[in-house]
């Protein structure tokens, strides 16, 4: 294997719009499995470093998979909690609160874009930092409309290669811009039930 280090960000639907998009079969569970297959395909690819903005939802299952990677192949892999602004999580139910903080807790390092409260604009100045750091992004995404939408926009605006988890279709789709065209792939996701 060939480890570069490259870095993998993450962006996704917080919990209540994950929750409209899943299809019958997908659990948040089953969603895990599935990024977790695919962050071990790209170790492969030289991916070491993988990162996510810290939202409650798609973004803390992402991280819980990170985690449990890292836990796998310590020596190798390096999860970083990018958070866009203090208390970030105020708000948030206890019990996303609690997983949040074990999270971070869990992190290799946590970088903070905005020294500051919330403001209009914080979550959007953090999902450019994901976009900019980064080798290739990592969305659930399934056409809404929103922030997610709008990084990934940012990134094929950057020519990022870009993996979208559908799932409310349960398929992988693969983007990249190649000669001023976009290819796609596209295939069924897999998980270990």
């Amino acid at each position: 294997m060939n480890y570069t280090n490259k870095v993998c960000s993450f962006t996704g639907y917080r919990t209540k719009k994950l929750k409209t998009c899943l299809s019958g079969a997908l659990t948040f569970e089953v969603l895990k499995s599935c990024l977790l297959n695919k962050m071990k395909e790209m170790l492969d690819e030289g991916f070491t470093t993988f990162q996510c903005g810290m939202a409650v939802g798609s973004d803390l299952i992402f991280a819980e998979a990170a985690i449990e990677l890292k836990k796998r192949y310590s020596a190798l892999v390096k999860f970083i909690a990018v958070i866009p602004c203090l208390e970030h999580d105020r708000g948030w139910n206890d019990v996303d609160r609690v997983l949040c903080r074990k999270v971070v807790e869990n992190a290799d390092e946590v970088i903070l874009v905005s020294n500051s409260e919330y403001y209009d604009g914080c979550m959007a100045k953090r999902n450019r930092h994901l976009v900019e750091t980064c080798d290739e992004l990592i969305a659930v995404y399934d056409g809404q409309r929103g922030g997610t939408m709008q990084t990934i926009n940012y990134a094929k605006g950057k020519g990022i290669k870009i993996t979208i988890f559908d799932p409310s279709r349960e398929v992988v789709i693969t983007l990249r811009e190649s000669f001023g065209e976009t290819l796609k792939t596209e295939r069924a996701m897999i998980y270990t039930p």
